[in-house]
């Protein structure tokens, strides 16, 4: 079966897609090769540093999402600091109108503020959990680039593009912030919601990239389960790259490395879904191997 899949491989690099050259689907190739033999010996990826877009260094960093997340914020004083604060405690706390209050007033009263920034974003969240996905975008685009702030606006104008339906421009939205900002908190997020995307759309080889590009960049950051539950996903659903018995390799790949007790795959929430799908996928296509 291994044979089999070389054989399919090279099928497939002999008519790449047009967006990509031989040598880019070449390391495809061999990394999706490297993830199959795995199952039986189990060998990390190395990241590729070589491949890695630049980065604006003087760009201040966005704070990442667990920060954003729990409102875990630095020390700070001065009204609209204590403002941001209340703000991101209400928030959550669940009460979301005090919470946007909050925020409204740093965005209203203090424009020059430091925080206003934030407050737009936070404030811009909170617009797009109501599916008001026009007035997300429209407080997410008033970040500046300039603004530490400004890979998290369009990490969430590209959620807003995609809740409203507008998926080419939310990939497009997406494509800018890991291309720009790859070392940035939401670049590998960015890049997962990208491959579901493409997947969605049966652009299989462009989602296949989104994963590799995951697993090849940001193998030191808690998406990595789920890319190679999506790797999986896009050979068992893609029209294309459909390959049953390496969705099954992959699956096995994802419970191998569970099972040895691996960062971010011992403690996946994926492992139910994983070991669920591997099951209806064994039942559905390889009963005459029981």
């Amino acid at each position: 079966m291994k044979k089999l899949f070389i054989i399919f491989i090279a099928a497939l690099l002999s008519f790449p897609p047009a967006y990509l050259n031989a040598r880019d689907y070449k390391k495809t190739e061999d990394i999706i090769t490297s993830i199959l033999t795995e199952e039986d010996e189990a060998k990390p990826v190395e990241k590729d540093e070589t491949e890695t877009p630049s980065i604006n260094r003087n760009m201040e960093s966005s704070n990442d999402e667990e920060k954003r997340e729990t409102g875990k914020i630095p020390a700070m004083s001065g009204k609209d600091a204590v403002l941001l604060k209340n703000g991101i405690e209400l928030y959550n706390s669940g009460m979301m109108e005090s919470s946007l209050a909050a925020f409204n007033e740093i965005i209203s009263n203090y424009t020059g503020s430091p925080f206003s920034d934030s407050a737009r974003i936070w404030s811009g969240r909170i617009i797009l959990g109501r599916n008001q996905f026009d007035e997300a975008i429209t407080q997410f685009s008033a970040v500046g680039e300039n603004s530490g702030e400004y890979p998290a606006s369009l990490f969430y104008t590209g959620e807003a593009l995609r809740y409203k339906g507008d998926l080419n421009r939310s990939i497009e939205t997406f494509k800018k912030l890991y291309n720009s900002y790859p070392e940035n908190g939401f670049s590998d997020k960015a890049m997962l919601v990208s491959g579901k995307l493409y997947l969605q759309l049966n652009r299989g080889y462009q989602s296949l990239e989104a994963v590799i590009g995951i697993i090849k960049n940001y193998s030191d950051r808690d998406s990595l389960d789920d890319a190679y539950y999506l790797m999986a996903k896009i050979y068992e659903r893609d029209p294309v790259l459909r390959d049953f018995e390496t969705a099954r390799k992959i699956y096995r790949v994802f419970l191998a490395k569970a099972g040895k007790q691996e960062k971010y795959f011992k403690d996946s929430p994926l492992l139910p879904a994983v070991a669920r799908d591997l099951e209806n996928l064994e039942k559905t296509y390889f009963r005459l191997e029981r």
